[in-house]
């Protein structure tokens, strides 16, 4: 089987096999290819690379990272694309043996992934992969990983992909779980109806497993006869030091209990319904814990510990309670425990009076002696206007980022705004600052007080003292790089900001000979920009491995479109244009991406597509190039890059990233600009 999925060039002669035309790609431009003496050099510089120096590379070239993840659960495991190992091994006998004999290149196991079209109705087809095929990848994997190494595997079951095919499922995961002795990492996104019948023989088996993350919330809840579930599949993994659990909430479950191996976890974050699993945590003790995360529903309050407890390396410390109900006592429960390692600590409860919450938040600050670093305090009964919370914030000097959720935010920005002079300035190492209004779409949005928010931002950004040291104050000043503002009405803040910039920065301006905000043309208004970036994206024919290749007819007609757009874009008078609205709409990154485009990545691409692709890419890469110099002018006047999301402000929040950008400075990066400028919001 291995001889049909990973071919050597020199053994087939499909010229039709996408693998091969790029893998003959990949030789040419390895070896040099066939120009006679011009390949000698490379292929004699190519021959003596030792192997351990190609399978270093090779890993390299495997990885594939993970881009997104909730902010109260742990990061998941890298993923790989094992797709590359079989490029790899198509370019040439001896990648290919160098490849193969590197067993722990195969060690992470294709990722299984079962749906079904109604899994994904808005999608005009399901991305599913037929469950043989992935079988046959996995027992490839297996074969080539040797015996004893750890293995990473991970397994993906919508429910509609379950109902179907439940039997060819089994048979599938079967390959899996007759290997769970090896597994070291493994990921399981399945509903809680298959646990049973694809994981019941794991128990007892799991002598490697140091990473486990389990998520059950991709299907629908079934409820128990005692209104509970257990489970004690992972009790016996001694070497059990990571762990996810998220856990479908339902009425139909009041409590799941899943029994680990407590003592021993070093991370751990938890969203299941029920207190059981918090309480036995705390319970355990664990020494070596550095990172917790407690999502709680309406039942699930955790008891109160009966002794003082304290976890000595626990740092990142995150709970979130959903319910008016009883969170007082949760509350109280922080009387009971003494951090001294915590530097983020995360606490958003309702139903509380804020005098006392922030009263034991205080208290356990100073129990514990910890310096934070981070900090979300989250009841919205004013918390800017109790003095208590900023005698918290006046004991952690190190902070960097702060997180607000409250529409009334002006007492806050008033205290923020950095005096260089004070001997003790409020957050001086402050760099991240995210304000939240009303959290949800109920009544009108809240306006932010610009005039306020900029006296912060300007206070920590163009007039601090560059290169601080501390000086006679003895405490570092960092420069404030992100602000974050969600929930607020985002069409009043783009049009107040603008206009703060074009009064309190007319001087700046007049001095880089950057025009006025107010100046842009009417051709190139938000609304008019924020249409450009979304036609450009949804013209993108270009991304391989998600989009089938385009007809004829629909090729040339999505190139026109884009061609259209980058006429438009070509025409701007961007000398006399302050190039601010160009950034904020987030035009830069598709640009950007078209400009890098150097060949036809789609397969079956129809005849003169390569031609149009180029002439797209220089075009292009014309206008960044010509916009460049204009751009950093404007930067250099105002180095506020602000980045807006959509207008109801609730899922794609507002974004400011400060750009480092000195005057006269050389060799000023242009890719960072993109990424600075473009780039989304970290959460949501």
């Amino acid at each position: 089987m291995e001889e049909v999925i990973f071919q050597d060039l020199s053994e087939s002669h499909d010229a039709t096999s996408e693998l091969t035309a790029h893998s003959h790609l990949l030789q040419e431009r390895a070896v040099g290819g066939d120009k006679g003496h011009h390949g000698g050099p490379i292929r004699s510089c190519l021959a003596n690379v030792p192997n351990e120096i190609w399978q270093q590379i090779f890993s390299f070239a495997q990885t594939w990272a993970e881009i997104w993840h909730d902010d109260n659960e742990i990061a998941l495991p890298e993923v790989l694309e094992y797709r590359n190992l079989a490029t790899i091994c198509a370019v040439s006998r001896s990648w290919r043996q160098i490849a193969i004999g590197h067993r722990s290149l195969w060690t992470s196991l294709p990722k299984l992934v079962v749906s079904a079209e109604e899994d994904f109705p808005w999608r005009s087809r399901a991305r599913a992969r037929d469950g043989q095929d992935a079988k046959r990848w996995i027992q490839l994997f297996l074969s080539r990983a040797g015996g004893s190494l750890p293995l990473t595997c991970g397994v993906t079951i919508y429910p509609g992909g379950w109902a179907q095919d439940q039997g060819a499922i089994q048979d599938v995961v079967k390959v899996l779980t007759d290997q769970c002795h090896r597994w070291g990492t493994v990921t399981l996104h399945i509903p809680q109806e298959a646990i049973a019948p694809l994981l019941s023989c794991i128990e007892g088996k799991l002598p490697m497993l140091s990473t486990l993350m389990l998520d059950t919330t991709l299907g629908a809840a079934v409820p128990d006869s005692s209104d509970d579930y257990r489970l004690n599949l992972f009790l016996e993994a001694p070497k059990l030091r990571t762990a996810s659990i998220a856990w479908i909430f339902s009425e139909s479950i009041t409590n799941v209990e899943i029994n680990l191996p407590w003592s021993q976890l070093e991370r751990l974050s938890l969203k299941v319904p029920g207190g059981s699993l918090y309480k036995d945590l705390i319970e355990a003790q664990p020494v070596d814990l550095k990172e917790l995360w407690y999502s709680a529903s309406e039942a699930s309050v955790p008891p109160i510990p009966p002794t003082p407890i304290i976890f000595p390396k626990l740092e990142h410390f995150s709970v979130s309670l959903e319910s008016d109900e009883d969170e007082a006592s949760f509350i109280d429960h922080l009387d009971q425990l003494t951090l001294p390692a915590l530097t983020q600590f995360s606490l958003r409860v309702q139903g509380v009076h804020p005098d006392a919450f922030y009263a034991k938040v205080l208290s356990l600050i100073q129990r514990s002696g910890c310096s934070l670093e981070t900090l979300y305090l989250g009841p919205c009964d004013v918390p800017t206007t109790n003095p208590v919370y900023f005698d918290i914030l006046a004991l952690s000097p190190r902070l960097t980022a702060i997180k607000i959720k409250h529409p009334e935010i002006s007492e806050l920005l008033r205290k923020l705004v950095l005096d260089p002079t004070c001997p003790n300035p409020l957050v001086p190492a402050l760099q991240r600052l995210e304000l939240r209004g009303n959290p949800s779409r109920r009544g009108p949005q809240a306006r932010v007080d610009v005039n306020a928010l900029m006296r912060v931002v300007r206070s920590r950004t163009l007039d601090l003292p560059q290169y601080s040291t501390g000086g006679e104050t003895g405490c570092v000043l960092k420069p404030l790089d992100t602000v974050i503002i969600g929930s607020y009405d985002m069409r009043l803040l783009h049009d107040d900001l603008t206009l703060w910039e074009s009064q309190e920065l007319r001087d700046r301006f007049q001095k880089y000979g950057s025009p006025d905000p107010l100046a842009f043309p009417s051709a190139m208004t938000p609304e008019h920009a924020e249409r450009t970036v979304e036609k450009l994206r949804e013209n993108d024919y270009l991304r391989p491995l998600f989009s089938k290749s385009p007809s004829e007819e629909e090729f040339f007609e999505k190139a026109a479109d884009i061609i259209r757009l980058l006429d438009e874009l070509e025409a701007l008078d961007i000398e006399n244009t302050n190039t601010s609205a160009l950034l904020r709409s987030g035009l830069l990154s598709p640009l950007d991406y078209y400009a890098s485009r150097k060949e036809v990545a789609a397969p079956n691409m129809p005849q003169g597509a390569r031609e149009v692709i180029h002439a797209i890419s220089t075009r292009a890469k014309y206008i960044l190039n010509r916009w460049r110099p204009f751009i950093l002018r404007d930067l250099a006047a105002c180095p506020y890059v602000w980045k807006f999301g959509d207008w109801c402000g609730l899922w794609l929040p507002t974004k400011m990233k400060r750009w480092h950008v000195r005057p006269g400075e050389e060799g000023t990066s242009w890719h960072g600009l993109i990424s600075d400028a473009s780039s989304e919001a970290d959460d949501r």
